[in-house]
């Protein structure tokens, strides 16, 4: 059994401009917005939309509103938008 360390983020980002933190042998998995304001972010990674009669992967970005104080969990492969924190492991 992996010693559960292995599930504590190994590094954190604060995004900054419209810059792009793009991973291809990490995942992005918690997005916060420390800031007042909410912020707009662009994510790419599992993302899942409903289209007709199921839910089916979604291969492009997806813009998500990040509101203040909301912590955004999933497995991102890319993430913009400035004032974000990205933990990632």
């Amino acid at each position: 059994m992996a010693h559960p360390s292995d599930a504590f983020p190994k590094d954190m980002y604060q995004l900054s401009s419209t810059n792009a933190l793009t991973f291809t042998d990490k995942h992005i998995y918690a997005i916060n917005n420390p800031t007042a304001s909410a912020i707009s972010a662009t994510v790419k990674g599992s993302n899942y939309t409903y289209q007709s009669d199921a839910y089916k992967a979604t291969s492009g970005n997806v813009t998500v509103a990040v509101q203040p104080g909301a912590t955004v969990y999933g497995r991102f492969t890319s993430v913009t938008g400035a004032g974000l924190l990205c933990y990632v492991a």
